[in-house]
């Protein structure tokens, strides 16, 4: 996303404090660097892993900013007279239009909302400003995209985005589980997901790992096979895909579990997991999937089984059969599922 250029267009109605809203880290390193001697700025971010990137970009520059990860933008304690939303058209609809509306909640009385589009000409995006703020402006386009702003007057009451459904694999209960936008599994359980579970070799009292939770349809639905003697652990980096493993896991009805929210694997004890059940984003690079097997291969005990369900398997194949040695594929769903032993 090329930045600047926009930025130049929404540069006179900059006001401090600033909150920068996601975005990728690069772009939002630029937009702190080119803001930051003009006073003082926050960076919102959902995934510790992303915020751990943008650090390393705004270091680099010798920038400071504050960066907070929180599950939603307006649990941000400050309030803040300018809010920028970098909006990137390959993004998730839902999940626009859910920080569009948090955004009005954390800026001050007619502070003023300004969304940098990497679209040229954009359609919904006026209409979403139109719909929260009741005005929108926007700048003439450019080929770097469009600028659109709107000032918060009144007031409007919190709506969260968020859907509940039902999942059933095999002869167990059906569950329920709650969802919200920038989280895996939204409003649905991914073919993926039901094809981990039903491959997934899972007996009473094993400790089961969720890895790549979301909203943690796997770890719930692992744990009516492993039982009250088992333990399931939910971790994601996204910190509202732990908030809704959480609550999904305690809605229904798990005893023993934990959620972490971590980039590194944090708090898994080396040999202390039975089943390892994968689901890296099929749709980024292939690193997070090898990040995902090389972790997973020292928190496993021996005997332990890793699986992780994929849309590559050519790919993704040869970097399980590296660090595990020999490896099954069972084809289901139009995924690959992929297991081996520790």
């Amino acid at each position: 996303m090329k930045i600047l250029p926009l930025l130049e267009l929404a540069r006179p109605r900059l006001q401090f404090p600033l909150c920068i809203i996601l975005g990728s880290p690069r772009p939002v390193a630029d937009l702190v660097q080119a803001c930051a001697e003009h006073g003082p700025i926050t960076c919102y971010q959902m995934d510790l892993f992303q915020a751990q990137r943008l650090q390393a970009e705004l270091d680099a520059r010798n920038v400071q900013a504050t960066i907070q990860t929180l599950p939603d933008l307006w649990d941000l304690t400050e309030t803040f007279a300018a809010a920028i939303y970098p909006m990137q058209t390959m993004g998730e609809r839902e999940l626009k239009l859910d920080m569009l509306e948090q955004a009005f909640h954390i800026l001050k009385p007619d502070g003023i909302l300004l969304t940098l589009s990497e679209t040229n000409p954009e359609i919904l995006c006026p209409k979403w400003h139109k719909k929260i703020y009741g005005k929108v402006s926007i700048a003439p386009a450019i080929d770097e995209g469009t600028v659109l702003w709107s000032y918060r007057t009144g007031e409007r009451e919190r709506r969260r985005h968020e859907l509940n459904f039902h999942a059933r694999v095999g002869d167990f209960p059906s569950m329920n589980f709650r969802s919200r936008p920038g989280v895996f599994t939204y409003g649905d359980m991914d073919h993926g997901a039901r094809a981990l579970v039903e491959v997934a070799d899972i007996g009473p009292g094993m400790r089961v790992l969720d890895l790549g939770c979301g909203t943690g349809t796997n770890g719930c639905i692992a744990w009516q096979r492993c039982g009250p003697d088992g333990a399931v652990t939910f971790l994601d980096s996204n910190v509202r895909a732990i908030a809704l493993a959480e609550q999904n896991a305690q809605a229904n009805g798990l005893t023993q579990f934990r959620a972490i929210a971590s980039p590194q694997f944090d708090g898994i004890g080396s040999g202390s997991i039975d089943v390892v059940l994968a689901n890296p984003p099929y749709h980024a690079n292939l690193s997070i999937a090898r990040q995902f097997i090389e972790a997973s291969r020292p928190l496993l005990a021996v005997g332990g089984r890793f699986y992780l369900v994929t849309k590559t398997p050519n790919k993704v194949a040869p970097m399980v059969e590296e660090v595990f040695g020999e490896v099954i594929t069972d084809h289901r769903r139009g995924y690959a599922v992929l297991s081996a032993l520790a």
